[in-house]
């Protein structure tokens, strides 16, 4: 395995990331190197075929659904991710 150095993390990701790490019991280093993988593993996303996607599912719930802070609230509530 390689090792790395990583220079001039502002002191606000570097809290962040330590307390994320503790969050989810795992080391700084662990929590840097799996966030590392996510990213580079990460599929590509093609912006137009995002957007025809998001256009779709607009048109399938019509224009009477607003999405809000509310209606999220209350689907939490309702236990939903």
């Amino acid at each position: 395995m390689a090792d790395i150095t990583v220079r001039g993390i502002p002191d606000e990701v570097y809290e962040r990331l330590k307390e994320e790490a503790e969050r989810r019991h795992r080391s700084l280093n662990q929590e840097i190197v799996h966030r590392i993988e996510a990213s580079v593993r990460a599929p590509a996303v093609d912006p137009k075929e995002h957007l025809e996607r998001i256009r779709a599912t607009r048109r399938e719930l019509g224009d009477g659904v607003r999405v809000d802070d509310t209606l999220l609230e209350r689907a939490r509530s309702e236990g939903r991710p």
